[in-house]
């Protein structure tokens, strides 16, 4: 039985290589054909223009896909890298026009500028990948986009639908600094409103401390250890909290102590916040 199956795992592992070496060289010549390639869409493609390649499945109906955002035939493409698998040709384009996407913050409209990223997905049979058939690959992918030379070839050529990124909204630079204004005044207020927080903490804290000889050496030992602590920059400060900086009290120690280790180590924490939060307002720009 062991001897029968050894030619039926070799004859196996033989196709599976010889598909492999055929995919591989088909991908090289794809490669050196396509990639970095400029050029049209013949289909309608669609994209989340998250950063992320979107699939787009191309059939002979048409193009299938999940993405949200439709763009018509003619758009403008660079193509970034093909990949070439078992049964199907893959390229991955980016569309030379960005697009605006909206983005609320607070009681402000803004636009960021995307560039939207497609994945064409041609199924192609087995035995074209295997042999290594560039041609008929090219054939199929040429269905659906139209290589030009360069991006101003493509923008001449009658295959381009003429579409353009969007204009930003009128006024939309007054609205961008008056943007820049709010952020650093709630930047500000955050930063106060903590500062603040922190020096009640600190208070709260004096005003409770206990005379008893344990727990006032461990408020002591809390202070000193939190002397050697390095709170963070100015960008972690506002959601700081002192558990990311103690430590637990020995454990041999009484618990009045421990409780005014702990306590030490608040306290001092709480003086430190709100000192170096002084120092992280940030200028308010003016308007233009």
């Amino acid at each position: 039985m062991l001897r029968s199956f050894r030619p039926f795992v070799l004859t196996v592992f033989l196709l599976a290589a010889a598909a492999v070496a055929g995919g591989s060289e088909l991908g090289d010549r794809l490669d050196r054909e396509l990639k970095g390639a400029w050029g049209v869409l013949e289909v309608e493609v669609y994209s989340a223009c998250s950063g992320t390649y979107s699939n787009n499945e191309v059939g002979g109906s048409g193009v299938a896909s999940k993405a949200p955002r439709r763009f018509n035939p003619g758009e403008l493409v660079k193509l970034d890298k093909v990949k070439v698998k078992r049964s199907r040709v893959d390229l991955l384009m980016t569309r030379i026009e960005p697009v605006l996407v909206l983005r609320v913050d607070g009681p402000f409209e803004l636009y960021d500028e995307r560039h939207c990223q497609v994945q064409l997905i041609f199924n192609v049979p087995r035995e074209v990948i295997k042999t290594g058939d560039v041609e008929t690959v090219l054939e199929l992918v040429r269905s659906a986009f139209t290589i030009h030379p360069s991006p101003e070839a493509a923008r001449d050529s009658d295959d381009w639908n003429g579409r353009e990124r969007e204009p930003f909204p009128a006024v939309y630079e007054m609205t961008v600094a008056r943007y820049a204004v709010w952020k650093a005044e709630e930047a500000n207020i955050a930063i106060a409103a903590r500062a603040a927080q922190a020096l009640a903490e600190a208070t709260n804290i004096v005003d409770h401390i206990d005379r008893d000889a344990d727990y006032l050496d461990g408020l002591a030992a809390g202070v000193e250890r939190m002397r050697s602590v390095t709170l963070g920059d100015c960008g972690v400060l506002v959601t700081a909290r002192v558990s990311t900086y103690d430590r637990n009290p020995p454990s041999d120690q009484s618990s009045r102590w421990k409780d005014g280790y702990r306590d030490g180590q608040r306290l001092l924490f709480d003086l430190m916040l709100a000192e170096r939060l002084k120092h992280c307002q940030v200028p308010v720009p003016r308007l233009p």
